[in-house]
């Protein structure tokens, strides 16, 4: 136990473990998490990690069956063990590649929650950690198909949210005008007249391509605590 850290999520509601070195979780688990906000039958978090968004969502929604794909095989230990922690009865995690389809999940989910990987291979230099590594570098090809995946994974009534680093909104608007979607775009920004940081991106399937943008979400306030919203998002 003594490589992972014991923490908690929804103000001590759920127990959450996690690697002390490796990938942590930020304030965007808890973002993508809030956009739950109606009843939805099935919930797929796509990119799970250690289970943190599918942690809070099955909690929030007993009666929904969510499911967590993550390909790193030590996020997916401490994963099962948050599992186990918390007694979801309708939580499961699945080891599973996002940008491989796996058909028995096509047109299946009412809602997807996901938040790729955001810096590019072959344009920074990588981290060695292996959790790191995973959650947070990926090949321009490679988010294309976890892109073209989440619309194979998704009902035709259904939504999909995902966050990523604000520089990569016009890559991603370019992979997503292959498909009849309409796509929300809602820059996030650290603070009141800051630039964004990252980007949250609602899509729905439509008819044809649609493009729409939402006012920024502010995480912070001026003095530096987070805004109402976010602070409501965690409870």
């Amino acid at each position: 136990m003594n490589l992972y850290s014991r923490d908690y999520l929804l103000d001590g509601k759920i127990v959450y473990y996690q690697l002390k070195k490796g990938y942590r979780s930020g304030i965007e688990p808890i973002i993508l998490a809030a956009h739950c906000k109606k009843k939805y039958n099935k919930i797929l978090d796509m990119g799970s990690g250690c289970g943190s968004i599918s942690l809070i969502v099955a909690y929030r929604n007993p009666e929904s069956e969510v499911i967590g794909f993550e390909k790193n095989k030590i996020h997916h230990q401490v994963a099962i063990l948050n599992h186990k922690e918390n007694n979801l009865e309708n939580l499961k995690f699945k080891i599973q590649d996002n940008c491989i389809f796996d058909p028995h999940y096509e047109n299946y989910f009412d809602l997807i929650l996901s938040n790729p990987p955001f810096y590019f291979a072959n344009k920074v230099i990588q981290s060695k950690d292996p959790s790191i590594n995973t959650s947070k570098y990926i090949s321009e090809s490679d988010l294309e198909k976890w892109l073209n995946n989440i619309t194979l994974y998704l009902k035709t009534d259904g939504s999909a949210f995902i966050i990523n680093r604000y520089e990569n909104t016009d890559l991603m608007l370019d992979m997503l005008k292959n498909y009849n979607l309409e796509v929300t775009t809602t820059p996030l920004l650290s603070f009141k007249d800051s630039k964004p940081k990252n980007v949250l991106l609602k899509i729905t399937k439509s008819n044809y391509f649609i493009e729409k943008t939402l006012n920024a979400i502010i995480i912070h306030d001026d003095l530096s605590n987070y805004s109402k919203d976010i602070e409501n998002w965690f409870k």
